[in-house]
């Protein structure tokens, strides 16, 4: 798919990006705000961030805007930044999730997230990748010219420490649970939330214990990637629970926007677990208010929120596109399936800390009930992960009009690819925005029919039936025949 990617920019660091690309991505932003208004900038910790920050700050002082650079620092507090700043927009350096070789952009401007034509429109503007880098003389007729062009005299960029403003606004937030009182383990595994998420958390619960392990901020991220989302990068954080009896534990991605949850007895609670949480924190104050929810989430989950007052609000998956209806609709509360989680009160955005905060204040107000018990009370759910088939775009369409036409008989929304809604369940089946597969998502009323919908729907499949069906029996940790 190369480094344009639906809504961000992602690739291998030594081989597809360039200090050139950042510079031009740069002035691409930097023309879509008006002259002098504020523009934050920032990045993770990857080794290869820093000279590429430093392109996109050129490019940026190039269209002659005023330059924040916030340095290393987690993607929440950078947006927080642009909200607390009214900045006209905002771009960071980060390889999200991902190993540390890879790195990327993710820009907001205005309060609109970009989308498959911005990133378009950017790569057009900034060129095709992989173009050399121009000789300094060179670069600085570029500049210049590029300047003058815009009618805009090059600027010179500042430096902020957004640190303590954020922390006061997040003591502010939880002022009531000041006298909460939890044993916390925290995991930010090696990535922007080392080295500061503990001493953040400490000055808003100044009564709770909080543990904490990969503290070591690491350019190479510990050596793997820093998912959160991957049940197999959390392991040491379960453990470490466990063993020190607390009463849950939280885990940051690389970047810090995805949170992950681990209560008292080091079990994992999955992104619908973990929405239930939020919804049952909140259902004194839902009634009547929206609910944005992934598409991917659980049916179960939905039927929740409607009982408790909420008016269920579908969209596709991705945080740029749930973030983008809680703005349009004024939602209360908002979910995606890959751990992102978005509040009205807290208006910059998905952040992972607050999330982590509000679930702290309100399991310290649920007297004699640990984690564990609350995750029991949720409703049992039947599904599968994410299934993915290895599948280029013209196959990807072809394959969705065959499974349109196949189910044609059965209701069918088209919000994210193509979702089928069976007496036994619901399948969702759509494009993966960051590699070329197609991704299968199923729920059943129980197991048994669970099992009996997926087998149902990979006989449907000539010619991918097979594939998909092994891909199940993996995920689902089945045995396969010889």
């Amino acid at each position: 798919m190369g480094i344009y990617q639906a809504c961000d920019i992602r690739g291998d660091a030594a081989k597809e990006l360039t200090p050139q690309l950042y510079r031009g991505w740069g002035r691409a932003l930097g023309r879509q705000v008006a002259k002098g208004e504020k523009f934050m900038v920032g990045g993770d910790g990857r080794s290869s961030t820093e000279i590429f920050l430093g392109a996109l700050i050129e490019g940026l002082c190039d269209a002659g805007v005023d330059v924040v650079n916030l340095g290393v620092l987690p993607t929440p507090m950078i947006y927080y930044a642009k909200h607390r700043l009214r900045a006209g927009g905002c771009a960071i350096v980060t390889g999200f999730h991902h190993a540390a070789m890879i790195n990327g952009l993710r820009w907001m401007i205005g309060e609109r997230s970009p989308t498959p034509s911005d990133v378009a429109w950017l790569q057009c503007d900034a060129g095709p990748a992989g173009t050399p880098a121009p000789k300094k003389g060179e670069r600085d007729q570029r500049v210049n010219g590029a300047a003058r062009a815009a009618g805009r005299a090059r600027s010179t960029p500042r430096r902020l420490d957004i640190s303590f403003d954020y922390v006061a606004a997040l003591q502010e937030a939880f002022a009531d649970s000041l006298a909460a009182e939890q044993h916390v383990v925290l995991d930010p595994m090696c990535g922007c939330w080392a080295g500061r998420v503990r001493r953040y958390a400490n000055a808003i619960f100044p009564r709770c214990l909080f543990s904490i392990i990969r503290n070591d901020p690491d350019p190479n991220l510990g050596g793997r990637a820093p998912d959160c989302s991957h049940l197999g990068e959390l392991h040491e954080l379960c453990d470490a629970v466990y063993r020190e009896r607390a009463h849950l534990g939280f885990a940051f991605d690389g970047d810090g926007d995805r949170l992950a949850v681990v209560d008292n007895e080091g079990v994992v609670l999955s992104s619908d677990e973990t929405a239930w949480l939020c919804l049952q924190s909140l259902q004194s104050v839902l009634r009547g208010q929206g609910f944005v929810h992934d598409v991917r989430l659980s049916d179960r989950i939905v039927e929740v929120a409607r009982n408790l007052g909420a008016e269920p609000l579908p969209e596709r998956s991705g945080p740029n596109r749930i973030r983008d209806r809680m703005r349009e609709t004024g939602a209360l509360l908002g979910m995606e399936s890959g751990g992102h989680y978005f509040h009205r009160a807290w208006p910059a955005g998905d952040d992972s800390l607050f999330t982590a905060c509000r679930l702290i204040g309100w399991l310290a107000a649920q007297p004699g009930q640990t984690l564990a018990d609350l995750r029991r009370r949720c409703p049992a759910m039947y599904r599968t992960p994410d299934l993915h088939l290895p599948l280029d775009a013209q196959a990807q369409a072809r394959l969705i009009e065959e499974i349109r036409n196949a189910w044609s008989d059965y209701p069918q929304q088209a919000i994210d690819g193509v979702r089928i809604n069976a007496p036994s369940g619901w399948v969702l089946v759509s494009g993966s925005v960051t590699e070329p597969s197609l991704i299968f998502r199923f729920e059943g009323l129980d197991w048994n029919a669970l099992d009996h919908l997926v087998r149902q729907f990979c006989a449907g499949l000539p010619q991918w039936g097979d594939d998909l069906w092994q891909e199940y029996q993996a995920a689902m940790g089945m045995e396969t025949a010889e």
